[in-house]
């Protein structure tokens, strides 16, 4: 039996693969290249740079360092301290606040008598004129009825020192604390409170028959008798200091009990703290001033003089102590006398710049050493 033929092999199966594989390959070949589209510009373009405006700024300076903005400063600040001769102004030296003078300038100090008196003999004193002007110091007394447990809750800080007047007359002082503390006293008892305010006055003798103050009232009477006007130059009698040369001049009072050192010190810390008011200088504060700490004259933790101890020292040795009831001139800063005496301090512009500049220093130091803390 004869054998069937075998089929010839189709070639449509190896076709479509091979049409399968180009269209792989072009699909592969085609992601490969890059996405762009290139056009042909030309001629090229050509960019041109804008010209600028030239501005010519005039009179342009640097701003001023630091230091030489202290300087500038303590130069007009001392400058100003005191009035020039062609302000034609008096300073009056009081006994409340020293001033600061130029050697060729004039001071009116007022013949001020102190007494200790009543409002009814005042009104009887016919030295008096009545225009005269006097100023009074006395102590009103306040009476209240109260009890020590009453007080306890009216009183916040019951450190503070009372007066009491118990049924019997007697008066205690002594800290509220105590008081409560005491075991002999009956904190439900009635007692009185005297109450003390402190009164400052003034007037004219020729207002007195008008006051309700009452005519016992004890009082400390500040008379002013009139005023003296003085020239510096007249008081030094020295023709060796310049008209720029500056005095302090402080009026002593009982007030003075740390003596010539203490006058200078708070005098030199009350001037350059209360400041001045200088138009071109210091935009941004409404005064210039620098403060002088408290303690500034105090030695330094190596035992040497601090800055402003050696001026309050070389000062309290060169002061002049001028006595305008006597009309005599002395030196010696042991011999102060309230009332009577005027102390004069001398002082070259470039001492007191170097003050000003000093402590100004300071304040920078402890602004930017405060600036950088975390």
């Amino acid at each position: 039996m004869a054998k069937p033929a075998r089929p010839s092999p189709s070639l449509i199966p190896a076709i479509l693969a091979l049409l399968i594989i180009v269209v792989i390959g072009y699909v592969l070949f085609a992601d490969l290249q890059p996405s762009r589209t290139e056009h042909t510009v030309g001629p090229p373009l050509e960019l041109e740079e804008p010209e600028l405006e030239t501005v010519d700024v005039e009179g342009y300076e640097p701003a001023p360092a630091r230091q030489q903005v202290m300087e500038e400063e303590a130069a007009i600040f001392v400058d100003k301290l005191a009035p020039r001769p062609e302000e034609q102004q008096v300073v009056t030296v009081t006994e409340q606040q020293g001033e600061f003078v130029r050697h060729d300038g004039i001071i009116a100090i007022p013949r001020l008598e102190h007494r200790n008196t009543t409002i009814g003999e005042l009104k009887q004193d016919q030295s008096l004129t009545a225009d005269t002007p006097l100023t009074l110091h006395f102590i009103e007394h306040e009476r209240s009825e109260t009890t020590l447990e009453q007080l306890a809750k009216d009183i916040d800080d019951h450190h503070q020192i009372i007066t009491i007047e118990q049924a019997d007359g007697n008066l205690i002082s002594a800290p509220l604390a105590d008081l409560l503390k005491n075991n002999d006293l009956d904190l439900a008892a009635a007692v009185t409170l005297i109450t003390e305010h402190k009164h400052t006055q003034q007037m004219t003798a020729g207002e007195l028959a008008n006051t309700d103050i009452a005519a016992s009232q004890q009082v400390i009477a500040t008379i002013n008798r009139g005023i003296d006007e003085l020239s510096i130059k007249n008081i030094i009698k020295s023709g060796e200091l310049p008209d720029n040369a500056l005095f302090y001049l402080h009026r002593v009072s009982q007030a003075d009990v740390q003596g010539l050192w203490g006058i200078i010190q708070q005098g030199l810390i009350h001037r350059f703290r209360q400041g001045l008011s200088l138009e071109g200088v210091a935009t941004n504060r409404d005064l210039v001033r620098v403060t002088i700490p408290a303690d500034a004259d105090e030695p330094l933790p190596t035992g040497l003089s601090s800055f402003l101890g050696k001026i309050l020292s070389q000062k309290v040795q060169s002061s002049y102590i001028y006595n305008f009831s006597t009309h005599t001139m002395g030196h010696d800063p042991n011999l102060i006398h309230p009332g009577q005496q005027l102390i004069l301090i001398h002082f070259k512009p470039n001492e007191l710049k170097r003050i000003y500049v000093f402590f100004a220093e300071q304040r920078d130091d402890q602004a930017q050493s405060f600036a950088i803390q975390h």
